[in-house]
This record gives C-alpha cells, structure tokens and sequence, in this order.
C-alpha cells in the first residue's frame, strides 16, 4: 500500500514539475552532472552540478537516499526517530520503520544511513554505532525485518552499507574488532572477507556498474576490485575523508572532508572541491541524475 501511495504522489509531483530529470540537467562545464544530496544540521540539500546551486529540501530528516522513483529515503530524528520516504518538499512524508527506542526490537533502537537496494525491495542501514553496530536488512515495503548482518556478542560487528546492482551487500567490520571488507550474498546467509587483508579501511561504497569500491583507508580514498583485487590509493594532499559516494556512470567519487565536498576524477587523477555544499562529516551522500 505504502508503495502505490509514493507513485500518486510522485505522479503528481512530475505534472508539476518538482524533481529532476536528465532533459533538465545538462553537463557541467567540469564534466559534471546531475544532484548531489546531503545533509547538514538536521536538514537535507540538493547541489545542483550543472550551475552549483544549492537548494534546502526540508529539515528534520538527515542520511538521504534516493529511490527509482525520485522519493527520498531518510532518517527522521523528532518527535519520533523514525525512517520515512518523502517527496522533495517534505510535506508528504510516509513511515517505513519506527523506533521503539531501547524497549523494542534491537533492529528498531536507531536508524543511520538507510540505503535502498537497487531492485527497490530491501533497505539496509546500520543500527546504533556505540551499543549495537549491527547492520539491519528490511523490506522496502512494509518495514518488516529480513536480515541481521553481524553480531556484536561474537565480535563481528558489521557497519556501512552499500548495496551492489546483483543485490549483494558489502560492508565494514570494526577496526578494533574484525576489521575488513565483507561482502554478504544476495540471500543474506553469507560472508565473506573480500580485501586483501589491509588495515583501518571503512565505509565501502559499491560503483553502479558493479565493478570497484570505493572505501576508506586511513582518512585517505582507495578503490579496489569487487573481488577485491587491486587496492589502490588516491594521492591527494587532501584526507580525513568521509563517505565516498559514486557518480551514477561510476566515473567519478564523491567524498567530504571537513564538512567540504570534493569531487574525485580517478581516472584523471583530479581533485575538485565544490563551491558549494557543506555538510555533516558522517552523514552519507547520494548522487543522482
């Protein structure tokens, strides 16, 4: 039902013209195109790439995503945390799965970074960093529990999720912990290590095309092979990089520093920084077209 309500509302959203779309969103003189989200202060933002533009979307909602749709998956903190979809104006938000705080559900103490799959049928996301960094699979429907990726009582603790196209999952375990890559089948029954046994590496993010991630490692940008062949670092003077986030053709990276956007060229070699934007380090990012 919640899934019909998001196509009326999003139907109606295109007659009068909210959201965006490819005819309205040419290339940059950079080379760059489409919307960056993010969020900063308990709001969320769209960064035009075409003419740097930075718009307000709404607040109380941070962590964006986006759907196939053109909704926004998010987080919402108050009165009650909850994650929602909603349309770009944020009037027409609609409840996914909500908190019970620490009486419920370990799955329904706190939401951080929903991210949805690339069918639209799972959301994943990552429960409470401190007490239980567990990662959570749920329908994308009705908010019902699928998985549970990791367990924190056996010293696997399993972190940021990033969704690959063939419905896998890859995520991070805990530097002190179980530290690595994990990749988690597409049944959610298995995982295995995929890096080759590197230190401090986090936030994985999975290219589009289901080729490379991107990740984390001592403040500093790496890529590597799905397999995770081939690890290698992105020189820049630049670090303390968070939350690496491809462009939809995975041509390019996307990553804060410091509250600043960066735009990383990899097969140029080329760091941007943005104009425009500023938002909060550890908040996830979503480019879209």
């Amino acid at each position: 039902m919640k899934y019909f309500i998001r196509i009326l509302i999003f139907s109606f959203l295109l007659v009068i013209g909210i959201g965006c779309n490819k005819d309205s969103n040419p290339v940059s003189p950079a080379g760059y195109k489409g919307y960056i989200y993010y969020s900063n202060g308990g709001e969320i933002f769209r960064l035009s790439l075409t003419n740097m533009t930075d718009q307000k979307l709404f607040t109380n909602a941070v962590n964006p995503d986006v759907t196939s749709d053109g909704f926004i998956l998010a987080v919402e903190a108050y009165p009650l945390e909850r994650i929602i979809y909603s349309d770009l104006s944020g009037g027409n938000r609609q409840s996914l799965i909500e908190s019970e705080s620490y009486t419920g559900p370990k799955y329904k103490y706190v939401f951080d970074c929903p991210r949805i799959s690339y069918n639209q049928s799972y959301v994943a996301y990552e429960g409470d960093a401190i007490s239980n960094p567990i990662t959570y699979v749920i329908d994308a429907n009705d908010g019902e529990l699928v998985a549970i990726i990791g367990d924190y009582d056996q010293r696997q603790p399993m972190i940021s999720p990033s969704w690959a196209p063939d419905g896998s999952l890859y995520v991070q375990g805990w530097t002190s912990m179980n530290n690595g890559i994990y990749k988690v089948s597409v049944d959610f029954t298995s995982l295995e290590r995929i890096d080759p046994n590197l230190s401090n590496v986090s936030e994985p993010s999975v290219s589009p095309d289901g080729k490379r991630i991107a990740f984390i490692r001592d403040g500093k940008i790496w890529t590597m092979g799905l397999d995770g062949s081939n690890p290698t670092l992105f020189n820049s003077e630049i670090s303390n990089f968070h939350k690496p986030t491809w462009s939809p053709d995975s041509k390019y990276v996307v990553a804060t520093s410091y509250g600043r956007l960066y735009i990383i060229d990899l097969e140029g070699q080329k760091l941007t920084e943005l104009s425009k934007g500023y938002a909060s380090d550890g908040n996830q990012l979503c480019w879209r077209y």
